[in-house]
């Protein structure tokens, strides 16, 4: 195998197959990056049998062959070369790669022991990439990142024939998204569970393209979707378990006849500084009035903090505790300039109901916008 390729593209190609790599693997042959050097180009591709990911770009292909070598190794290489091109020769068990003066050799993987690449099912839909990347970004901060409960490990895909709907918990929250999209196939709903870090890195490798595809192969033994723009394909298994029906409490919780309007910057900034005295598991006391919200932390021997900011409130009074970085998630992830608060009412005058986040137009409309919803729970408790 031997070929030529521009600097840039490569590294771009090589930086893409190597995001979802994980150094976890016991196998160290599925840390590997495949390079298939083909007349009709050069394709880069991973996979650990539940992720993979590929891309083929154009180079100036000399002789063809195949290779595995590790996939950190080479994106640390390729990405600091210093000329414009990068020259790529396969020398009986060595990768050879130059550009410039700089020489590197690599020793290469067993390839017959690297499992077959799967296969991308049929295409469903399509949506924009910016798009997708914002909802899963709103949502992603939800999921679940230990192994606790592995079903809240993902993200809940609820998919239409005419929106996918993006939902993740991690039991003290609940971020949900809708999105329109171009729908190809899809004649019945279906629901289905993807890792949630699957989601997260593909958002943002497909975020600047205008139109990416959505493939799904469910209801057998294999369970696969991919992501697609291009020639860039991401394919994930998809995840099994029971996801928690979580949804309907968004549309019964925060409803009730109080809800507060806040600009999202004074609300987070205030929330940043009064978190400042806090211990690691320590909630802010926020009290929603005529005159405002007022953000409070239990007096210590330690320290202290308050500070008010302006709130429009419609409704009675209502005081919530809540753990400063989940109101931080849900008002950065509304991305709005202003967000509503809406209160549930509780028969417990010490605990106070659910508060579901939406994102909101102005300070005085009264309109709900319900493409975003983030409910959290007021957290009396320590985490």
């Amino acid at each position: 195998m031997k070929f030529q390729s521009n600097k840039d593209v490569l590294a771009q190609a090589v930086i893409f197959v190597t995001k979802l790599l994980t150094a976890k693997n016991t196998n160290p042959t599925l840390s590997g990056v495949r390079i298939d050097a083909t007349d009709s180009g050069i394709t880069f591709a991973s996979f650990d049998h539940d992720v993979s990911t590929r891309t083929t770009i154009v180079g100036d292909v000399t002789d063809s062959g195949s290779v595995l070598v590790s996939g950190k190794l080479l994106a640390d290489i390729v990405t600091r070369l210093p000329g414009d091109t990068v020259n790529v020769t396969l020398s009986e068990s060595k990768l050879l790669v130059s550009s410039g003066t700089a020489k590197f050799t690599m020793s290469v993987m067993p390839l017959n022991e690297y499992p077959n690449l799967p296969e991308v099912p049929a295409a469903i839909g399509s949506f924009d990439g910016e798009l997708l990347a914002e909802a899963i970004s709103q949502v992603g901060v939800a999921a679940l990142k230990d192994d606790g409960q592995p079903a809240i490990m993902n993200i809940s895909l609820e998919i239409s024939s005419d929106a996918i709907s993006f939902t993740a918990t991690d039991r003290y929250r609940i971020a949900s998204r809708d999105i329109p999209w171009k729908s190809g196939t899809v004649s019945e709903p279906a629901n289905v569970l993807v890792p949630a870090r699957v989601l997260i890195e593909a958002g943002k490798m497909f975020q600047n393209d205008e139109s990416v595809t959505l493939s799904l192969l469910a209801g057998g033994e294999r369970e696969l979707l991919a992501i697609s723009a291009g020639n860039r394909i991401v394919t994930s298994s998809l995840a099994k378990g029971s996801f928690p029906k979580v949804r309907g409490l968004l549309d019964e919780k925060g409803g009730g006849a109080s809800f507060a309007i806040v600009l999202a910057s004074d609300l987070v900034d205030a929330t940043r500084r009064v978190s400042l005295v806090l211990e690691r598991d320590g909630a802010i006391k926020y009290s929603f009035t005529s005159d405002g919200v007022l953000l409070e932390t239990s007096a210590t021997e330690t320290a202290s903090a308050s500070e008010s900011v302006d709130a429009h409130l419609v409704g009675d009074d209502v005081f919530v505790w809540l753990k400063p970085r989940l109101v931080i998630d849900g008002v950065v992830g509304a991305h709005s300039e202003f967000v509503r608060l809406g209160f549930t009412p509780s028969n417990d005058p010490v605990k106070a109901g659910p508060v579901l986040f939406t994102a909101h137009s102005s300070k005085d409309s009264e309109s709900v916008e319900q493409a975003y919803r983030y409910l959290m729970q007021p957290n009396l408790l320590n985490r």
